[in-house]
C-alpha cells in the first residue's frame, strides 16, 4: 500500500494560461508558486497546501489535451516516495519518474487509464511552507 499524506494538485489543461493563471488569483485568491523555477509551465497555484496545476495548452480546447495533463496527485514524503516504487514494482505497475527541481514524482496509470502523480517535495519547499518563489 502507498500511504500518502493528502492529496497535492489536481492538474487542469487551459486554453489561455495568462486569462485562467488570472482569473485563479483573482477569484480565488490563490499564490503562485514555483514561479522563478517553472514559471507558467505549469503555473502552481496554492493556498494552504491545497494547489491545482494550470497546465498550457497553447490555445487548443482543453477537451483536445494529452491525457498526462489531467492527472490526480498524492504527496508523500521521502520514505513512502521511495516505498511507493517499491510498491508499484511488485503490482507490476509501470511507473516513469521526473524531477521537477523543487519536487520528484512518479507517473503511473490506474486501470481505467487515469493517470496518477505521487509527489515528495525537497525539505521546506511544500507549497504550503512560508517560502514562495
Amino acid at each position: 500500500m502507498i500511504r500518502v499524506s493528502r492529496l497535492d494538485h489536481v492538474a487542469l489543461p487551459v486554453a489561455s494560461m495568462e486569462r485562467s493563471l488570472a482569473w485563479y488569483q483573482r477569484v480565488f485568491g490563490l499564490v503562485h508558486y514555483f514561479k522563478k523555477e517553472w514559471g507558467t509551465d505549469p503555473a502552481f497555484l496554492c493556498i494552504g497546501g491545497t494547489c491545482i496545476a494550470l497546465l498550457d495548452t497553447k490555445g487548443v480546447a482543453p477537451p483536445v489535451v494529452a491525457v498526462t495533463q489531467r492527472h490526480v496527485c498524492f504527496r508523500v514524503d521521502r520514505e513512502d516516495f521511495l516505498q511507493s516504487t517499491e510498491t508499484l514494482k511488485k503490482e507490476g505497475i509501470p511507473f516513469t519518474i521526473d524531477d521537477h527541481q523543487v519536487s520528484r514524482s512518479i507517473y503511473f496509470q490506474d486501470p481505467d487509464g487515469h493517470w496518477i502523480e505521487i509527489t515528495c517535495y525537497q525539505p521546506g519547499r511544500e507549497p504550503d511552507s512560508s517560502e514562495v518563489s
